[in-house]
């Protein structure tokens, strides 16, 4: 699914119309209805129409027309003057006037009116502002929103809920508090604001006409990966396939204390479905998991040239977890960087011995993928904590063309990128939050381009199939843990292979 900015929309509706030379009239009519189908027409009987006087006003006024033909109580009200009315808006306009539907500019001396549709009609459709509003709402504006919130029973919103900003999900204001949005050709950016999910409800996107080429031309790569195209990436297993088909893998993990997390990184690749795992830690390390693991092998760094041939023959290594900030993970990480010849995973302690030290990571030879929350991106690549919060998917998108390195950066709505192509992953609860689970992730993600998956492809399955697999177990658990999540892999994938 596309995911776009408000410019994205002007710029594709004007080359519809000005390249295209398709009517305004006739995008505007196939908006109409898309939202018809997705008001719940057989459980609601009366409908009262807010509409404004720009194009999404239009949509508004279009809809109350279809509704009105097939025997629905409309109500109208529109907030602005009649003057100012698009001159799309101004022919459903005059076609409902025609029809003898009751129109209303709302003022001072009617907003009881609308109180008292808004009481009796069983649902209420949003059309005041579209993508385009940037300015704080007030005035007539804000009452209408503000009456809508207070006596609506359900609320549609049509494109997107009225005083939302559509490229950040702030609320300028004051903002409809939509059941469901009915959103045309793409899933807005705001959308993405976890601010906004109050104001959004369900969201539905629906496709308004604009052909693919056009889309292509003006999309900005950024996307949100569904079940069935993460499905695509997971191959089903060849019956003549043998350990070696589905590759080596090497997790750099643990130290005194956290053996927890080297457990958990090296359980994941196994369980993930990697043909061989190899743990390498330090002695202590070692000595307490390799009695531990049953399908995993264990070799410590005293052990050079053993370490060195696993790096060399790795088809992916995973380096971070529970290793420590310190100047020996540092020198681990600038060793194997230095000979390995397959793309790199680097989480945690990884990532906080780089923050003084990114050079070794844009000078990499091999594809990297580093895997922050925000901390610690804000730590490797100075930004504030504010910007990365308030603009997430522009803060990793900077950083991977400032680092060179994919961009996994996790929380909520977790944002993949390359710097140029981005997928938001929407998987995910919030009843994983706590130790292990980016442990896990890690060993996923490592696993999956242990067997030759493109990494930045690796990155995106694996977080949507991690989130995917905690919102399974969270539908019969309070809290999801690590260990969880392992004992599910499999027969996720397996869903998944099958699709």
């Amino acid at each position: 699914m596309l995911v776009g900015t408000s410019n994205l929309t002007k710029n594709m509706d004007n080359a519809c119309v000005t390249e295209l030379e398709i009517p305004l009239i006739v995008m505007m009519e196939n908006a109409v209805n898309s939202a018809i189908k997705n008001l719940d027409i057989d459980e609601n009987n009366s409908y009262t129409l807010v509409c404004g006087v720009g194009n999404n006003g239009g949509d508004g006024l279009g809809i109350a027309r279809k509704l009105s033909v097939i025997g629905k109580k409309v109500e109208v009200f529109l907030v602005g003057k009649k003057e100012k009315l698009t001159e799309c808006s101004l022919i459903n306009f005059k076609i409902l006037e025609n029809m003898g539907v009751n129109l209303r500019f709302l003022d001072d001396k009617n907003r009881i009116d609308l109180e008292e549709a808004l009481k009796n009609s069983d649902a209420c459709v949003d059309a005041i502002f579209g993508t385009g509003l940037k300015r704080d709402v007030g005035g007539i504006f804000a009452e209408a929103i503000d009456l809508i919130n207070r006596f609506s029973k359900k609320t549609y919103a049509i494109d997107i809920s009225s005083g939302l900003d559509s490229d950040i999900g702030e609320i300028r204001g004051i903002a409809v508090k939509a059941y469901k949005t009915i959103s045309f050709e793409f899933y807005k950016r705001g959308f993405l604001n976890y601010r906004s999910d109050e104001y959004t409800g369900e969201i539905v996107v629906e496709e308004i006409g604009v052909p693919k080429f056009i889309k292509d031309k003006f999309h900005n790569g950024e996307f949100i990966m569904d079940k069935s195209e993460i499905a695509r990436f997971i191959n089903k297993k060849d019956k003549n396939a043998h350990k070696g088909n589905f590759g080596r893998v090497s997790i750099v993990a643990g130290s005194r204390g956290f053996y927890g997390a080297a457990k958990i990184a090296t359980e994941s690749a196994v369980k993930t479905g990697s043909g061989l795992v190899t743990l390498i830690s330090d002695e202590d390390v070692q000595e307490k998991l390799c009695t531990v693991f049953t399908e995993a092998m264990t070799v410590n760094y005293s052990e050079e040239e053993r370490v060195k041939k696993l790096i060399e023959n790795s088809n992916a290594i995973g380096i971070g977890p529970g290793m420590g900030d310190n100047k020996t993970t540092l020198n681990i990480l600038e060793e194997i960087l230095k000979i390995v010849k397959c793309p790199v995973i680097i989480d945690a302690d990884g990532i906080n011995s780089l923050k003084n030290n990114k050079d070794i990571l844009k000078n990499s030879n091999v594809e990297t993928l580093i895997t922050p929350h925000p901390a610690e991106l804000s730590r490797i690549t100075g930004f504030s904590m504010e910007y990365i919060n308030e603009n997430r998917i522009d803060a990793a998108k900077e950083a991977a063309r400032n680092l060179k390195s994919i961009v996994l950066l996790k929380g909520n709505r977790t944002v993949i990128t390359d710097g140029y192509t981005t997928y938001i992953n929407m998987t995910g609860n919030s009843a994983m939050a706590n130790g292990g689970m980016g442990d896990c992730l890690t060993g996923i993600i490592t696993s999956l381009a242990g067997q030759r998956m493109n990494l930045f492809e690796a990155a995106v399955v694996g977080a949507y199939l991690h989130g995917y697999i905690g919102d399974k177990i969270a539908e019969e658990k309070y809290t999801v843990n690590a260990t969880d999540i392992i004992e599910k892999i499999p027969y996720i994938m397996k869903e998944f292979e099958i699709l």
